[in-house]
């Protein structure tokens, strides 16, 4: 049995309470932490195990989520690390690495919200798919000096456009909502298309909720330049290695209660793949750059970690 936090976060996280990558590995990693600073008088085995538990539960909560999945090896990293530490003090100094991760993020996505506010003119219209907290904040800093239109989807079919629609009017944003069949006849009107990513893959696709590449489509089709908000995080190393990506297929009864239509297949997929021909370029810290670019960056970078490799298999093959 997981400790209650983490149990409690594992639940928002199916069930879509907890929205945008960076805040489910954010809200994974408090759950750690929490787990953590209640644990006080344990042995290093004993603190050891609990981590992996919770590490392999949070796994398994969101197969489509890089982000959780690199902080999540991040941990088991430190934990190896710090393991010849005695108890408590080991116990400090994985809460110590936590609480360090969540502030070298908040640097990392400073740095995106300042590029991706510089792609948004005054007057501009923005259309914009889903909710991203790191897109959310590129808005926000444009938002200081600029004035701007966003046009929100609904994001059907858990209406994940309202979250964007309502934070963008908090900021004081001019909001036009639209349900997402209307994505083409309004992209004519759209001076940018923006969203956030959930994965970057080793091939240059952008995976972000489905509905992503079609209106990526139409953008291309009236020359609307399209950007994705996602940090190097979103880069999932284990393509490289040939894993594809899985796409999350979520239940039927989102969209419709099945007994409606008795005998038709009620499909739900939460995601699809953008290929990188119709993307612009991608905001990370690094800069912004196109899609082949920034794979042929972050790549270099990016050693498969026995550890990254044993949690992604298991939260993509259900070990």
């Amino acid at each position: 049995m997981v400790h209650p936090a983490v149990e409690a976060t594992v639940k928002a996280i199916r069930d879509l309470k907890v929205q945008g990558a960076s805040n489910v590995a954010e809200r994974a990693l408090a759950a750690i932490y929490t787990m953590l600073a209640d644990e006080e008088g344990k042995s290093t085995e004993e603190l050891k195990k609990m981590i992996v538990e919770a590490v392999e539960a949070l796994a398994r909560s969101r197969p489509t989520e890089p982000a959780l999945r690199e902080a999540l090896a991040f941990v088991l990293r430190t934990v190896k690390e710090k393991e010849d530490l005695p108890g408590d003090v080991f116990r400090e100094a994985i809460m110590y690495a936590v609480d360090n991760y969540v502030d070298l993020k908040e640097e990392v996505e400073r740095k995106i919200f300042s590029y991706g506010a510089n792609l948004i003119e005054d007057g501009s219209t923005i259309i914009t798919h889903c909710h991203s907290s790191t897109l959310m904040g590129v808005f926000r800093e444009a938002a200081k000096e600029k004035e701007f239109t966003v046009i929100v989807t609904e994001t059907r079919p858990r209406y994940q456009g309202k979250i964007t629609a309502r934070e963008l009017l908090q900021m004081g944003v001019k909001v036009v909502y639209v349900v997402d069949s209307a994505a083409y006849y309004f992209m004519r009107e759209a001076d940018l298309y923006m969203t956030g990513a959930d994965v970057i893959t080793a091939d240059a696709r952008v995976i972000n909720k489905v509905g992503t590449a079609l209106m990526a489509l139409a953008a291309h089709e009236f020359g609307v330049p399209y950007y994705v908000a996602a940090s190097t995080y979103k880069f999932d190393p284990v393509t490289i290695l040939g894993f594809r990506e899985p796409i999350e297929e979520r239940d039927p009864k989102e969209v419709i209660d099945p007994p409606e239509l008795p005998g038709a297949e009620i499909r739900n997929p939460a995601f699809d793949a953008t290929p990188p021909n119709l993307v612009t370029g991608i905001i990370s810290e690094l800069g912004v750059f196109n899609p082949y670019t920034f794979v042929a960056m972050v790549s270099s970078k990016k050693n498969v970690d026995p550890e990254l490799e044993r949690v992604i298999k298991m939260a993509l093959l259900g070990e």
